[in-house]
């Protein structure tokens, strides 16, 4: 019975959280919205870095799922890149909303802007200090003989477009740099199905500034979020191949239900967890479970 206990306090969890209770709560479009109980985020942690710069402006508060989404991939990006760290740079403001001086959009904590991984003139790599201008080549424009290093960006593009923290909907970004990191995925033999998700999810925006100094990360709604108010604005189909993966509910009910000592033959329980599963975020990527840290949404 222990695995049917566990089953229904995870379950007991998945209950929509919102307003009140200290959760975050994303409201509105990108540059038309507001940020309610956003999470600051750290300006240094395991694998990730914030220059003075951006520490300064304290543009430092996301939504849970965001800060979430960082705090995990720059983890996973330092298992792979252990002599220099992920810069962070803008999130939103605390409460959101319109901050003329440095942003348009950034206003509902679902935006964050990240420093390309770089080299140096001599081809070792290199820790941002700040935002650099890039060529269609990839190198930087003021002479100082940087690079964008290619298979780190694409590592870094990878675990967003795959992580399960929090669906991503759009990687802006300068569109010669994009084409150099997928023709580097090509060229190591990436699956076919994560190039394209990457080529849907890359794009150079044809309304602001090309990207060429930093790229932009800008995540889905919740579904909690999205019962208060929060847009998102263009195409929805990356979200819907993201709800079409196996949930992490789905995944632990099928590896219970095989685990010893397991009932064999309970009628419509394990189809009962996976049903219910439906309102947990998540998925089993790589055949490893996620379980989140902060709550289910």
């Amino acid at each position: 019975m222990r695995w049917l206990l566990l089953a229904a306090m995870m379950l007991a969890g998945c209950a929509e959280l919102g307003l009140g209770d200290g959760t975050s709560i994303s409201v509105g479009k990108p540059s038309n919205g507001y940020l309610r109980d956003g999470v600051r985020l750290p300006d240094r942690g395991d694998g990730w870095v914030t220059r003075e710069v951006w520490r300064t402006r304290n543009n430092r508060f996301g939504t849970d799922e965001l800060v979430d989404l960082l705090t995990s991939v720059a983890h996973r990006m330092r298992g792979q890149v252990r002599d220099v760290k992920l810069v962070v740079a803008d999130l939103s403001g605390k409460g959101g909303g319109e901050r003329v001086a440095f942003h348009r959009s950034h206003q509902t904590g679902r935006d964050v802007d990240l420093l390309y991984y770089m080299r140096d003139a001599n081809g070792q790599p290199f820790e941002p200090d700040a935002m650099h201008v890039f060529d269609p080549t990839a190198h930087a424009v003021d002479g100082s003989g940087l690079a964008v290093d290619v298979p780190r960006t694409w590592a870094l593009v990878k675990e967003l477009i795959t992580a399960p923290e929090a669906p991503v909907q759009w990687v802006f970004m300068y569109e010669p740099i994009a084409q150099r990191l997928l023709e580097h995925a090509q060229r190591t033999g990436e699956p076919d199905a994560v190039i394209a998700r990457a080529r849907k999810t890359l794009k150079q925006p044809g309304d602001s500034a090309r990207h060429d100094d930093h790229l932009h990360v800008r995540i889905y709604c919740s579904a909690a979020d999205r019962a208060y108010g929060c847009v998102d604005i263009g195409p929805m189909e990356l979200l819907a191949e993201r709800e079409a993966e196996p949930s992490q509910l789905a995944v632990l009910a099928a590896a219970l239900a095989h685990a010893p000592g397991a009932p064999t033959s309970t009628p419509g329980a394990t189809g009962a967890l996976v049903a219910g599963s439906a309102a947990v975020g998540g998925a089993a990527v790589g055949g490893a479970l996620w379980l989140p840290l902060r709550r289910w949404r």
